[in-house]
């Protein structure tokens, strides 16, 4: 079967079609993929700059010896942002496993158990992960005053060869 010019004018039609129709449902949803925004990992966490409010920069630490002090001082109550499989399979010493899927099913324990003035810290897998900063603003929302993410999360930590703990059988 050979195609004609007519037949490529169709297809470019559709195409295009398509391409437009694709933008304007991203452009209406309240979870559209926005084209702009903060894609350099060394300048913090990636930031799509979300319509319902972007990443807060301010309650990032990006620096890993801040990180570390912060863990051998146990300064802050560190929470893993990241699925529990992962988790287990190793994490920044005494982080507790805190997910952001199960943040409803485990947020009115948390509660209980940790007073809204306890310093916390929490991280996920790395610069292009915004799991932690979700659960920070959840936390903030809740209540809590001071909630800080590392920006770096595992990936950097890892990176440093700092001490990892794993909790495989869990």
């Amino acid at each position: 079967m050979k195609m004609t010019v007519k037949d490529f004018k169709g297809v470019a039609v559709l195409v295009s079609a398509a391409i437009i129709t694709g933008f304007i449902f991203n452009y209406f949803s309240p979870s559209g993929i926005m084209l702009f925004g903060k894609w350099d990992p060394s300048q913090g966490v990636v930031d799509p700059v979300s319509r319902t409010g972007g990443l807060d920069s301010s309650i990032e630490i990006s620096n890993p010896e801040i990180i570390k002090n912060i863990i051998e001082k146990k300064l802050r109550l560190v929470l893993d942002a990241r699925p529990e499989f992962v988790y287990r399979q190793g994490h920044l010493p005494s982080a507790i496993s805190f997910p952001l899927v199960d943040f409803d099913e485990r947020i009115v324990r948390f509660m209980r158990s940790v007073d809204r003035k306890k310093p916390i810290l929490v991280y996920c897998s790395g610069p292009e992960c915004t799991d932690s900063h979700t659960v920070a603003k959840r936390l903030i929302h809740l209540g809590y005053k001071n909630v800080k993410v590392f920006s770096g999360g595992f990936m950097q930590w890892q990176d440093k060869g700092y001490e990892i703990q794993k909790n495989e059988k869990e």
